[in-house]
């Protein structure tokens, strides 16, 4: 690392080594958790992850969520299809060119959605409870400085 005496630089590898370890490690144990969750949503995750960039991508179209799942728009019409039956997902002619359809999630996508996101605030409020005020302090602080490092990463041109 340019300009970072080596033990550093070596110190600041095993830091981002270990830090990433841990990330692995949270990643196994929470998908478990999570997935036990989807398991008993009617909504497959492919349709699940469907409704997820609908609903966060605006202007979404076959096309775009083709491309974003990387399958063809033949598998994203069945995909639609079965969100739209279920009344999660909706279709209409884009404003300045009728040819394309726009997709948006409903109310009832949107809601859904949100029962995810607080079924996972609730399960972190429970994890984090069982930490130390010193503790939530250092991943407070730590968490800011990764949410600041990620979106300066973002603005270098990464867009993903």
């Amino acid at each position: 690392m340019p300009g970072i005496p080596p033990a550093a630089a070596t110190n600041k590898t095993r830091a981002i080594r270990d830090i990433i370890g841990f990330q692995e490690r949270l990643s196994r144990v929470y998908i478990d958790r999570a997935f036990e969750h989807w398991q008993r949503l009617a909504v497959p995750v492919a349709q699940l992850k469907s409704l997820f960039i609908i609903a966060n991508k605006s202007g979404t179209n076959s096309r775009t969520l083709a491309r974003y799942l990387d399958v063809t728009q033949g598998n994203v019409t069945g995909i639609v299809n079965r969100l739209a039956e279920q009344g999660l997902v909706t279709r209409a002619p884009s404003p300045g060119d009728r040819r394309i359809i726009i997709l948006e999630a409903t109310q009832r996508g949107r809601q859904l959605l949100s029962d995810l996101i607080e079924v996972h605030s609730k399960h972190m409020v429970s994890i984090l409870e069982t930490l130390s005020q010193n503790e939530l302090a250092a991943l407070r602080a730590g968490l800011d400085a990764f949410v600041r490092a990620v979106e300066t990463y973002r603005g270098g041109g990464d867009s993903s």
